[in-house]
């Protein structure tokens, strides 16, 4: 039993060390869980800047938009008024004298442009739509449109009062060129600076970009080396729990072993009673020799199975050997044989009882008609085989009587074969004539082989 205290010290050494590991491993798991956390929220406040940013860089697009339209439509408008200059321009040189002019009826003005000259009056310019004969006719050429010029304004309400039918409707005032190039230089600009401040925010845009892509990276790259790590903890941990439960099992099979190697003792230390208290009786007896035979078979057993517990590849196949089965077997033979062994006992004080009774009467002698102290013997060893015939489990004459020639033809001990050939009577129910004849005949036998 010290062995095995030293070896359940040893189990319990590691377990102390694999607790404090299982310790750490939970805090650095827990550790690497709130590490996780926070990056997870540094994760999404970076995925927060970078929707910002880019509803930020959609807003700049929108208005990057709106500005170039804005711009194409000046820039238009610009072109158009440039337009109506030269054509303006060209009016003036071939304007008609004012007697034509009045000759013509005016529709509608369709542009009213105010001129400063530099070192003469203002001029107000207007583009007058004439009437035709031919306005009902399709096919023909659009109408006649001419530039009037007009020092004031009374002349040109002037002007409109003169014309018959409905009164003309003045146009609001155009822009005058010189107005014209600045605003388109104004907005040239203003265009070159949004186009400048749009090129820097992409450029802005696209560093940030690929810095959060960067760190995005980064982090994806920490936090899948941080489950890789997770995992392998959580393999180890497997592995410590299962290599936990085997030593437990381990323990318990132990404490199982433990528990038959004592109950295999008392057996062992009662039968060993029971061998001393019968020896003396039934040591000659065939039957004994078979509970010895079964004796040593059960220690050999005993001793194979402490030998699987000491390994622990054979833990699983200890807990199947022990089955109960043989166990309660056992105990029911040893009941059974204990039964008829006591029955035997009884049997024989009485029969040596009954011989003593008879020596006390009769003078000793060596003659055939009395009884020698080794044939008593004989006797009621023969007489002691008969009690376990009347047994309703002992098994039948001819499987026993089977068993003895087996084993009296297999063995060259004389001593063995005498005891068989003392069963084989018993069982066959020799008489006394019979048995006295071959102990003559042995003796004769064994005076011949003297000579």
């Amino acid at each position: 039993m010290s062995s095995d205290e030293a070896e359940t010290g040893a189990v319990a050494g590691p377990t102390g060390a694999e607790a404090m590991s299982t310790e750490t491993l939970v805090a650095a798991v827990k550790a690497y869980k709130d590490r996780c956390v926070r990056l997870e929220t540094l994760i999404a406040q970076q995925k927060h800047a970078m929707h910002a940013v880019e509803e930020e860089n959609s807003k700049m697009k929108r208005i990057m938009v709106g500005a170039k339209r804005s711009l194409e439509n000046k820039k238009a408008a610009c072109e158009a008024l440039q337009q109506q200059v030269l054509d303006l321009k060209a009016a003036e040189k071939k304007a008609p004298d004012a007697a034509t002019t009045a000759k013509r009826e005016p529709r509608r003005i369709l542009q009213k442009v105010k001129q400063a000259m530099p070192m003469g009056p203002t001029l107000l310019w207007c583009l007058v739509e004439y009437a035709s004969d031919n306005d009902l006719d399709d096919d023909v050429k659009p109408p006649e449109c001419d530039w009037v010029a007009f020092r004031s304004d009374d002349e040109l309400h002037d002007y409109i009062r003169k014309t018959s039918g409905e009164p003309l409707r003045l146009p609001e005032l155009s822009l005058p060129p010189p107005e014209i190039q600045e605003m388109k230089q104004e907005l040239s600009e203003e265009l070159e600076r949004v186009q400048e401040e749009f090129r820097r925010y992409r450029v802005r845009a696209e560093i940030t970009r690929k810095q959060k892509d960067a760190e995005i990276r980064k982090m994806s790259a920490s936090t899948l080396a941080r489950q890789q790590e997770q995992l392998s903890g959580t393999d180890v941990q497997n592995e410590l729990q299962a290599a936990r439960l085997q030593v437990r099992r381990l323990v318990q099979l132990q404490t199982m072993a433990e528990e038959k190697e004592s109950e295999w003792s008392e057996k062992y230390a009662k039968l060993q009673r029971e061998h001393e208290k019968l020896s003396g009786t039934m040591g000659e007896t065939v039957l004994a020799m078979e509970w010895r035979e079964r004796y040593e078979a059960v220690l050999r057993e005993k001793t194979d199975l402490e030998a699987k517990l000491s390994s622990s590849d054979a833990s699983f196949q200890l807990a199947q050997d022990l089955d109960g089965n043989d166990v309660a077997k056992l105990k029911t033979e040893f009941a059974l044989y204990r039964k008829r062994a006591m029955q035997v006992v009884d049997q024989k004080e009485k029969e040596l009882q009954a011989a003593k009774g008879q020596l006390g009467d009769a003078p000793r002698s060596n003659s055939s008609g009395t009884f020698s102290s080794a044939g008593l013997r004989r006797m009621s060893s023969s007489n002691s085989l008969s009690g376990f015939e009347t047994s309703p489990h002992a098994p039948t004459t001819n499987e026993y009587l089977k068993n003895i020639v087996v084993k009296y033809m297999s063995t060259d001990h004389a001593e063995v074969k005498e005891h068989m050939e003392k069963a084989i009577a018993t069982v066959l129910k020799f008489s006394p004539s019979e048995l006295k004849l071959i102990e003559d005949k042995r003796h004769a036998a064994s005076g011949w082989a003297l000579w």
